[in-house]
Formats: C-alpha cells, structure tokens, sequence
C-alpha cells in the first residue's frame, strides 16, 4: 500500500509539473500560428493523473516506456521549443494548429482507454518462462546459411546497406540516382534474417565451454557489430534491430541484468550520436540538416504538433471525399506488401499527399506521416483516432504474448510486433502494416512450425 502511494505522490508532483510548463508556456509563447501548444502539456498533466490509479500494472511493460518516453517529447519538449525561438521549416505557418492540437489531446483520451483495457484483467502480465537457445541441428543452421545466402544473392539491396562511419558514401549513391531498385520482399524480409543469424550467433557463443560472463561479452559485442549496419540512413533502423535483441540477452542472462543494460546502453548512444553526425555533416544533406534536437527534427521525427497541422492543411487542400477514402486506406495498406501492393494507387497515398504539401510536387515521400494523420485520409476528422486506439492495444497484447513463448525468434517477432505498434507515430502505417503483415502471416506461423518440429526431436 506505501508503494502505491508514493508512486501518486510521484505521479501527482509530475502532473503539477506539467501543467506549470503549460501555463510558462501559455506565458510566453508568441508563435501567432501556435498559440494553443501549452494545452498539450497541460493535457499530459492530467492524462498523467488518470493512470496514477493503474500505474503498478502499467509499470512492468517495456511497451508503456515506449510510448511515455514519445510523449515526453511530443507533448512537454516540443511545445516548449515554441517559445525558445527555435524555428520550424515546414508548417510554419498554418489556420489549422487548434485542429492540430485537439487531435494530439483526443490521442491522449484513446491512449488512456486503450491502458484501462489492457490493465482490466487482474491477472496482471504473465510471466516468463526460460528462453531456450536456438537448438545447434540440421534445420536452424540450414535457416542460418540460408538467410545468409539470400542477403549476400541480393547485391542491389546490400547497397541500401552502410556501417553508421560510412553515411555518406549511401548519400552520395543516392543522390547521384545510381541505387537499384530493390525487391520489396527482401527488403521486408531482411530484419528478420538478420535477427535469426544475430541469435544462432548466440546459440553457437553459448555452446563454448567458457564462463557465462565471457558468454555475454560475446554476446554484447554481436549486438553491436549488428548495429553498426544501418538501412539507409535511418537511425530508428538501429533501435528496431537492436532493441529486442537485448531484451533477450536480459533473459539469456538474468544475473547479468544490470551489466547488459549499462553497456549497451553506453554503446548505443555512442553509435547513435556517430550515426546523426555522419547524416548531418553529410555533404549530399547539408542544406537540409540541422540539428538533430532543434524544434524542425523533434516535430519530423516524433510526429510533433506542427506534423499534425501539416496534415490537417494537406487533409482539407485534397478535400477527400467519402468515396475516396476507401481508396486511401487500401492504397496505404497495401502498398509495401508484396504482391497486395498492386491494388495500391499513388494518387490515393497519404505519404505523398503529405509530403507533396511540404516539398511541392518535385519531392515526396520524405517525412513521416503521423498515424493519425493518416487516419484522416482513411476515417475522416471524426474518426481519426482509430489507428492509435487499437495500435496500443495491439502492442501490449504483443508484449504478453512475447512472454509465452520459449523460442528466441518469436519472442523477437512478437517484440518487434509490439515495438513497431508503440512507435506508430514515428512509422508510416504502410512500413507498419508491411511489418505486420509480414510477421503474423508469414513468420510467426513458419518458425512457430520450426519450433515444434525442434521440441519434437
């Protein structure tokens, strides 16, 4: 009971906080096309109230730290920016920004409801049973070099691949127009491969006859090598790849908690920060880069309140019709589904509407659009929030089912899955509902096979 009521009392004293920075904010802010951001922090201090009374269920998911690290920045970060003097690029100036900003407090309202519904069962989070390694057999080291061999057979796409040191030499490709067109299907496929040779790297570590301490080691350095390759030019890539894989060092080695935390931790901020000034001082980028903390990057990258007037402002200029959002939603679905994406149409994309209203017609495809944003296009201004209600409902129900599991590969998927669903507003819902798609047809099913067909020998 005292540990329920010094986590209100936190929670309270954070809540006060934010609504102090809501009314500085309200103060301060001389933003013409944003006067009403000091309501999003005023609303995070009472959203914060309300979970007080389930925050001891909430707590113990990965997924819940997820979502309030984005809200922290969307909601408290963002809107303080306004009023520092730090300036946008795009969405500068808009009619739409209260529009905006009811929608990122609506957001708040279905979040809230989806955590009540995911905390209903008293049950509470199952708990996990020990993860097996990877069993060292005929079938998992044939899946092994074959995975191998369809990365190395598929040279257009290995150049969408670079070490985070080595940025520009990708920029430079794509700039000059000379990167392939790469196969859909691999490029869906390859986070998964890649995290099956990753764990029967760890598989094969574990069957050394060395100390368990040495083991990890190995280990953390396997994790790092891994992510030091990155897709593109994309920092999340890192995070995505690497994240469920510590997860499962963490229950490889419980007694080694802290360390594995600690150090990958340190290593990853490291890589990180290489990879966002390598992107920056990029000469191919120059002109558009700035940095990585300033209001423009934060509002891109995190789906901040300026994304989601953009949207409104491209919402209203397409004025689509009710018809037309049928076409919308099955275009952006489909669109980076193999074989679905036939049924996709580039005059019913929401990236490209989006970004078209930024850039002009000469360039799309660029910023992320913000899930909701898209729930726009797909299910009008009043429906909109659809996405984000049932998306953190999903992630939480991925994380449990990720528990149940004693195979490395679905635990990663399930993880992934429950990843991918908590950072909705820094992925476009076609790279999402790819990922989805992909995983529970295709993946999930496959090596829930292999799994059994390892248990049965």
């Amino acid at each position: 009971m005292e540990v329920n009521k010094s986590y209100k009392l936190v929670l309270f004293a954070l809540s006060f906080l934010f609504f102090c920075i809501g009314f500085f904010i309200y103060g301060k802010i001389s933003n013409t096309s944003y006067q009403d951001v000091y309501f999003l922090p005023i609303g995070l201090g009472f959203f914060t109230l309300f979970i007080s009374g389930i925050f001891q269920q909430l707590k113990s998911y990965f997924i819940f730290w997820i979502i309030t690290i984005q809200q922290i920045v969307r909601y408290i970060i963002i809107p303080f920016l306004f009023i520092t003097g730090d300036k946008l690029r795009f969405g500068s100036t808009t009619v739409n920004e209260p529009y905006a900003v009811a929608m990122m407090l609506i957001e708040l309202m279905f979040i809230l409801i989806a955590y009540y519904i995911c905390t209903y069962s008293k049950e509470g989070k199952p708990k996990k049973g020990k993860l097996n390694f990877l069993p060292l057999n005929t079938i998992t080291t044939g899946l092994f070099f074959l995975f191998i061999l369809i990365i190395a057979s598929n040279r257009a796409f290995l150049h969408k691949l670079s070490f985070v040191w080595d940025i520009a030499a990708y920029l430079k490709l794509k700039v000059s127009g000379d990167l392939e067109n790469v196969s859909p299907l691999v490029s869906i496929m390859f986070p998964v491969m890649r995290a099956y040779i990753v764990l029967f790297i760890f598989s094969v570590i574990n069957s050394f006859k060395i100390r368990q301490g040495t083991k990890l080691m190995l280990s953390i350095l396997v994790v790092l090598i891994n992510a030091t390759i990155i897709i593109g030019v994309s920092r999340f890539s890192i995070v995505y790849a690497s994240f469920p894989l510590i997860l499962l060092l963490i229950y490889f080695y419980p007694d080694y908690r802290r360390k594995v935390v600690t150090y990958s931790s340190v290593f990853f901020v490291a890589i990180l920060l290489l990879a966002s000034l390598t992107k920056f001082s990029g000469n191919s980028k120059k002109a558009d880069m700035g940095g990585f903390f300033s209001l423009h990057e934060l509002n891109a990258y995190f789906g901040g309140v300026a994304n989601y007037a953009i949207g409104f402002d491209s919402y209203q200029k397409n004025v689509v019709n009710p018809f037309d959002k049928y076409y919308y939603l099955v275009s952006d679905i489909t669109q980076n589904i193999p074989v679905l994406s036939k049924f996709s149409n580039d005059n019913y994309k929401t990236n490209i509407k989006f970004n078209n209203h930024i850039y002009g017609a000469g360039r799309s495809r660029d910023q992320i659009v913000p899930v909701s944003v898209a729930g726009l296009y797909h299910f009008s201004q009043y429906f909109f929030y659809i996405y984000i209600l049932i998306l953190s409902i999903l992630a939480f129900r991925f994380e449990t089912k990720a528990y149940t599991t004693n195979s490395p590969v679905l635990f990663f998927l399930y993880i992934i899955l429950a990843f991918g669903c908590s950072t909705s507003m820094m992925i476009n819902i076609g790279s999402l509902s790819a990922t989805l798609f992909i995983n529970l047809v295709v993946f999930i099913p496959f090596f829930t096979m292999i799994n059994k067909l390892n248990l049965a020998k």
